[in-house]
């Protein structure tokens, strides 16, 4: 029979064991993660060659237009879940879509192969307009700079070999830290008052030299806020 601690040691296993597969679900180098009818936009990756792409509505009559080309040829195509409404014109230079998402239609998507190339140019319209925040490129969900947008030949590869702190979400939340950075100082700041606070009260008062352990605590603050924000301009360069 398992006692408390034990029970507590393979509750924390089994749920360091769940979080790892999530994890490994969600950042899988082999294709994307995201929701049918809950997911909104565009996604697009690569896996075994083929490039996909992918699109999804959160259940709200949705136009999704767009235009692909390369300096390559396109070899052959495939479609994913594809309604009789929905379009697509291809050649070997270039693939023109348009297909609507509704309440029962959720996601739409195709993939193709290409031979020679050493770039793919995308053109994808929501609507009728640009949205880049709607376009996730990769695993990782990286967001294209420009409207019509190209991509090198090895582009994915090179997106699976960036450190950790430069794939999304991290680079995105690192660089709004640093972007905001008299919020981010001011808050780490005062929340290091308040944590030194609550230890004058609790434990300074209690020791012979409270005031030096006071000084001690506001410098280590001083120093954990200069090293921050020598860190987050590490990682946002």
């Amino acid at each position: 029979m398992l006692t408390g601690k034990k029970t507590f040691k393979l509750k924390k296993i089994l749920a360091g064991l769940l979080s790892g597969l999530i994890l490994l679900a969600l950042t899988g180098c082999s294709g994307v993660f995201y929701i049918p009818g809950a997911s909104y936009g565009y996604y697009v990756w690569e896996e075994e060659g083929n490039i996909f792409i992918e699109w999804s509505a959160d259940r709200k009559d949705s136009e999704f237009e767009g235009e692909i080309s390369t300096d390559g040829r396109i070899t052959s195509h495939e479609l994913k879940e594809w309604e009789d409404e929905d379009t697509i014109m291809t050649s070997e230079e270039e693939i023109k879509f348009m297909a609507v998402l509704g309440s029962e239609d959720y996601s739409d998507g195709f993939s193709f192969s290409l031979e020679d190339y050493s770039y793919v140019e995308f053109d994808l319209k929501i609507n009728d307009g640009y949205d880049l925040s709607r376009i996730n490129l990769g695993g990782f969900l990286e967001t294209p700079g420009d409207n019509i947008f190209r991509i090198e030949k090895d582009y994915f590869e090179k997106l699976q070999k960036k450190l950790w702190y430069q794939k999304r979400p991290f680079s995105e939340f690192f660089y709004k830290l640093f972007s905001n950075k008299y919020f981010t100082f001011l808050y780490l700041f005062i929340l290091g008052i308040i944590i030194i606070e609550i230890l004058r009260i609790t434990v300074f008062d209690r020791r012979k030299r409270k005031l030096l352990w006071i000084v001690v605590s506001y410098t280590v603050l001083v120093a954990v806020e200069i090293s921050v924000y020598f860190i987050l301009k590490f990682l946002v360069s």
